[in-house]
């Protein structure tokens, strides 16, 4: 990944900081984008600490315009886009498919979803011939949960998407798959473990995890560290005749057929 330049959105955190570590230290120049700019600086910074090159940059990947005018800025900057990975995403809401009312679902389409195409749209307009997409789905979308609709149901979107995009961009050397973690340990899920005052609680935390742990056959949640190294693979020349694809990082508690 020596010199190639990849754009990161939800690089504040989890999947995404861990994304933006594992391309940096295989040599990529890397644009930490995120809501929040403290964060995105954070990764930055333990980015360049530790030998690599990254920046940090606010982005709502909601705003369609914002997102294409930060692509073309980076394009502008370096000359090139190898590799946009959109990893930005999280639960807005929960409860019942049956009472999830308007506003629920678009913030969900809306992060969950149409920033991935907003992403994938950017992309594909300043990458030229070759390049990678990798996009962030979940492993909801295999194990239906009652309450997630408004998260599942855009990331069920996501696979499409993909599949899409890989079918139109192929003719032009860019590749766009997803990969789908199953139960992770980032900030996401460590809301489960908070106590009422919204302070961990290691007790919750050890509960959670050995009751995620009993339907995984590698019996333990895995580390955004494990989804960075797939989403480097699918980056990286080593899956070059790979496209339109789901990998799934999820300890085999999801085997498709």
């Amino acid at each position: 990944m020596t010199d190639r330049v990849a754009v990161i959105t939800g690089a504040g955190s989890g999947i995404g900081r861990a994304s933006a570590a594992a391309l940096a230290g295989a040599g990529a120049v890397v644009v930490c984008a995120d809501l929040d700019f403290r964060t995105a600086a954070e990764t930055a910074e333990l980015v360049n600490v530790e030998g690599g090159r990254a920046y940090a940059q606010r982005l709502d990947v909601t705003d369609a315009a914002a997102l294409q005018a930060a692509v073309i800025g980076v394009h502008e900057r370096y000359g090139r886009l190898d590799v946009m990975a959109n990893v930005a995403g999280a639960v807005t809401s929960r409860g019942p498919l049956a009472s999830l009312d308007e506003g629920d679902l678009d913030r969900g389409l809306a992060l969950n979803l149409k920033s991935l195409v907003y992403g994938c749209q950017a992309a594909a307009r300043v990458m030229g011939r070759g390049g990678s997409i990798v996009n962030i789905g979940s492993g909801t979308v295999d194990a239906a949960v009652g309450d997630l609709a408004a998260y599942s149901i855009p990331k069920a979107g996501v696979l499409q998407l993909t599949r899409s995009l890989a079918r139109e961009l192929g003719p032009a050397g860019i590749r766009v798959n997803t990969v789908s973690p199953g139960y992770i340990l980032t900030g996401m899920t460590a809301a489960h473990w908070r106590d009422a005052s919204g302070e961990p609680d290691q007790e919750l935390r050890r509960q959670e995890i050995e009751r995620q742990s009993v339907g995984i056959p590698l019996g333990r949640p895995g580390e955004s560290a494990e989804v960075a190294a797939v989403v480097l693979f699918l980056a990286g020349d080593g899956a070059s005749y790979v496209t339109g694809q789901v990998i799934r990082v999820n300890g085999g508690s999801v085997m498709p057929l």
